[in-house]
C-alpha cells in the first residue's frame, strides 16, 4: 500500500517544504494558513488607555522629569471610572483619572492627550502621538507647575471638576 502511486502521492503533498496555501515558517510546529502570518497583529486596535499602556509625563515634576531623561515611562495600572466591573476594565479617554506607575512608585495622574488608531478617531478631537499624563499628589494637586505641552481644548469642558480645574490652570497651551 505504500508504494502505491496514490499513496506516495499523498506523502509528496503532505510533507513538502513548499506549500503554498500554508507556511511552516511561522514559527509554530505546524503550518499556518495564509491568512494567519501575522502573529503580532492578532487583535484588533483599542480606543484609549488601559492596563500596561506607557504614557508619557508631560509636566515639569521632578519625578517626571526623571523618567523621561532614563527611558522608562510610566504605565497604567488601574483606570477611575465608574459603572465597570473589576475585571473588565474601562479604558481612559481624554480627562479621566488613572493610576500609573513611574520610578517604582504609584501616582494617581490625569489623562491629558491620547494617541487613537487612525479608524477610532473623532472630529474635533485632536490626536497626538504619544498618549500623554499630569502627574497628582495624595491630595490631588498636580505635582509639577506647569503643562509642557499643548492639551485639547475639549478638556476645557470639565473645569467643574475641582482637581481638573487645577490641571487646566498650570496649562498655557490648548489646542
Amino acid at each position: 500500500m505504500l508504494g502505491s502511486p496514490s499513496s506516495l502521492s499523498l506523502l509528496t503533498r503532505l510533507f513538502s517544504p513548499s506549500i503554498s496555501s500554508t507556511v511552516a515558517a511561522s514559527g509554530r510546529w505546524y503550518p499556518q494558513p495564509a491568512y494567519e502570518l501575522s502573529k503580532h497583529r492578532s487583535r484588533p486596535p483599542v480606543m484609549g488607555i488601559h492596563r500596561r499602556t506607557r504614557c508619557m509625563v508631560v509636566d515639569n515634576s521632578q519625578l517626571g522629569k526623571e523618567a523621561h531623561s532614563s527611558g522608562k515611562l510610566a504605565y497604567c495600572i488601574h483606570v477611575y471610572k465608574q459603572g465597570f466591573r473589576a475585571k473588565h476594565m474601562p479604558h481612559a479617554t481624554l480627562g479621566d483619572k488613572v493610576l500609573v506607575a513611574i520610578r517604582g512608585e504609584m501616582k494617581k495622574a490625569f489623562v491629558v492627550g491620547a494617541n487613537t488608531h487612525v479608524h477610532l478617531r473623532k472630529h474635533g478631537v485632536p490626536v497626538t502621538d504619544t498618549n500623554n499624563i499630569v502627574l497628582l499628589n495624595e491630595e490631588g494637586n498636580p505635582l509639577g507647575t506647569r503643562v509642557t505641552t499643548a492639551i485639547p481644548a475639549q478638556l476645557k469642558t470639565k473645569v467643574d471638576n475641582a482637581q481638573f480645574a487645577k490641571v487646566l490652570a498650570i496649562s498655557n497651551k490648548f489646542l
